[in-house]
């Protein structure tokens, strides 16, 4: 049984993928497997992953069905003391399993390096936190970095002990397009006591590459989602004592964004649909703050008070002139 297995879904990255697979195949730490899921790829990247001829690897093709899919394949499939992820548009240092692997411990988070599609250097990420940490003494400061950087929601450069996986019965969540790694994570969180933080940087994320969740727009996300997303991340704070005034104040900027941003959404111009979707929204929102400004102030407090026609008129309104501008 090897001590890791790598999990990579492969869905048309025949430009990346070559250099991925090569990355992890010269690493010096050796005891692992690699389980490639190609997602229904249509160009070459199968044609690429076959070309390795290592006894680690194992390719299995399925039609596509998405990351998250993919990724709890590779899940039901992995036979490694701990899972570990690598997306096939990147790629890691040699010495990164060495480096992130720590004995003993049930997950362990690194640091990552954001590069261009010519590998160049944009930004280095690394946790503020170092060492073993325990998950209450991690909530204090978890939210507003996570906000910061996004670093406890990458898939990139976290290890963790398959067994709190399988135990607890966690995989990836196919109906959440975007941030689905933070919901996996979030879940892995709130069922252990402590984890580790190395301070090496040795993933290299490769940003705006075809199909990243960066180049959504607004339009393709489904904000309803990200909404209960700050709802389970507000619950993991709550339960470790951490959901302070600052924190409340994190969680409600970012669930007036969310709500505002839909209400805002052309594909609710016409005034049934966007009645249909403010009724959904209170359902599931039902207090907002008010501290923004301008439009967006009036409409959350348009919002608030249930009155919907001011609402879309006043939403209608600013379309208007955006149209005339």
């Amino acid at each position: 049984m090897p001590l890791v297995s790598i999990i990579m879904p492969v869905y048309n990255k025949e430009k990346y993928i070559k250099k991925s697979i090569q990355s992890i195949l010269n690493q010096t730490f050796t005891d692992f497997e690699l389980i490639i899921v190609n997602d229904g790829s249509t160009d070459h990247s199968l044609e690429i992953c076959e070309s390795f001829h290592d006894s680690r690897i194992t390719i299995i093709s399925v039609i596509n069905g998405g990351v998250s899919k993919a990724r709890n394949i590779g899940l039901d499939n992995a036979k490694g003391e701990y899972i570990t992820f690598i997306d096939s548009d990147d790629y890691v240092d040699y010495l990164y399993l060495e480096k992130l692997y720590v004995k003993d411990e049930d997950m362990i988070i690194g640091g990552l390096t954001k590069v261009n599609t010519q590998y160049q250097k944009i930004e280095t990420l690394l946790p503020q936190l170092s060492g073993s940490v325990f998950i209450k003494d991690l909530a204090h400061t978890f939210y507003q970095e996570q906000i910061d950087t996004g670093i406890y929601g990458f898939i990139a450069s976290k290890i963790v002990r398959r067994k709190i996986i399988e135990d607890n019965h966690i995989r990836f969540d196919t109906k959440i397009k975007l941030a689905e790694d933070y919901d996996f994570f979030l879940k892995i969180y709130s069922q252990i006591d402590s984890l580790f933080f190395t301070s090496e940087c040795l993933y290299y994320y490769v940003q705006e590459t075809n199909n990243s969740a960066i180049s959504m727009e607004d339009d393709q996300i489904d904000f309803i989602e990200q909404i209960k997303l700050q709802e389970k991340t507000k619950n993991f704070l709550v339960s470790n004592d951490a959901f302070k005034e600052k924190e409340k104040d994190l969680y409600l900027h970012r669930i007036n964004g969310y709500v505002y941003t839909i209400l805002i959404q052309d594909k609710y111009r016409h005034y049934i649909d966007f009645k249909k979707i403010f009724d959904i929204l209170k359902k599931s929102v039902h207090v907002v703050d008010r501290k923004e400004k301008g439009l967006m102030k009036i409409c959350l407090w348009l919002y608030q008070r249930y009155m919907i026609v001011p609402c879309y008129i006043l939403i209608s309104f600013k379309r208007m002139i955006r149209r005339i501008v």
